[in-house]
């Protein structure tokens, strides 16, 4: 009988875990929350008590070696991400993980070869992507409904005082632009369609630390299409994200992984009009459809390409903003 469902193991009780991916997992109609893993006990008994699921380990690689788990999802700090993932693959599982996937495109580059030698899937957590919103302004864009796109600016930021946070934590992959400027600019590449041909970087660097506190990268894409990306961890919360072109103009006024009824507008010919879209959970979405790529072939929605194309922009960003040598 074919397998229907897909048996998910956890690594770590982070919140991204606990406040949006388990949620959407359990929400998801190809997935069984099979395990849980923390080194913290207190972590640990809280998950098991809230998501009640089969199993609990205090260990992660006696989660990784439970021959019942066919997938992995990751969202340990960013830093962590590369050796648990290489861990995972070589127990031969399916590897759903957090955005970065890697801290350096020469990581990506590495984690494609270690899952393609070992026969299983890796796809970047880029949750967003499975948006109805972002595909529905992609195609707005594409049948030319605003003419030839100029620009393109997203933004992402939040206010963070915690320095003891791991997102300030250099050695744990810490830093604006790996944490939300992931968002700002992925959905920038998505929409373009292409590889930016020139970046220009500025940004607030916290120098005692070398971490990054914003970002903001200026891209050109060719023929005549520029874009913006701003990203932070010392301001006011803003997310979202504008499409320009000769003809008219997209707003996206809400956050990436936003969802109910939502509206974007569309300006055009002097008016204004408003677009409802329809938006489940985007990590719903994101474990479906994972899981029929492990159950039925179907090809990741995140590919290779597009997490290394991510990774190498990054790679330029901050070896320029935090003086790095990438």
């Amino acid at each position: 009988m074919k397998k229907t469902k897909v048996n998910w193991g956890i690594i770590s009780c982070a919140g991204i875990a606990e406040g949006s991916t388990i949620p959407g997992m359990l929400e998801a109609d190809n997935a069984t929350l099979y395990a849980i893993s923390s080194r913290t006990p207190e972590k640990l008994t809280r998950f098991q008590e809230k998501f009640n699921p089969v199993k609990a380990y205090d260990d992660y690689e006696a989660l990784l070696a439970d021959p019942e788990i066919d997938a992995i999802y990751l969202p340990l700090p960013n830093s962590l991400h590369f050796p648990w993932a290489i861990k995972a693959a070589q127990h031969k599982k399916h590897v759903l993980c957090e955005k970065p996937l890697a801290i350096t495109a020469g990581q990506v580059e590495e984690l494609k070869e270690v899952f393609e030698a070992n026969g299983v899937l890796l796809m970047e957590a880029f949750a967003s992507r499975h948006n109805p919103v972002l595909r529905e302004v992609k195609r707005i864009m594409d049948q030319g409904e605003i003419g030839k796109i100029k620009y393109i600016e997203a933004h992402f930021c939040f206010n963070l005082d915690d320095k003891t946070n791991v997102r300030w934590v250099k050695t744990l992959g810490g830093g604006a632009t790996y944490d939300v400027g992931a968002y700002t600019i992925g959905t920038i590449r998505y929409l373009a369609g292409k590889e930016p041909i020139e970046i220009h970087t500025m940004g607030e660097v916290d120098e005692t630390i070398n971490v990054d506190g914003t970002s903001c990268v200026l891209m050109n894409f060719g023929d005549g299409l520029l874009a913006t990306s701003y990203c932070g961890m010392t301001s006011y919360g803003w997310s979202g994200y504008t499409v320009l072109g000769d003809e008219g103009k997209i707003d996206v006024p809400f956050n990436f992984n936003a969802k109910g009824s939502l509206t974007i507008s569309v300006s055009k010919d002097g008016e204004t009009r408003e677009r409802r879209i329809d938006a489940p959970n985007n990590y719903r979405l994101e474990i479906e459809q994972f899981g029929r790529c492990i159950l039925d072939g179907e090809s990741p929605l995140v590919t290779y390409e597009d997490s290394l194309g991510n990774a190498r922009v990054t790679d330029q960003v901050l070896a320029t903003l935090c003086k790095e040598d990438k």
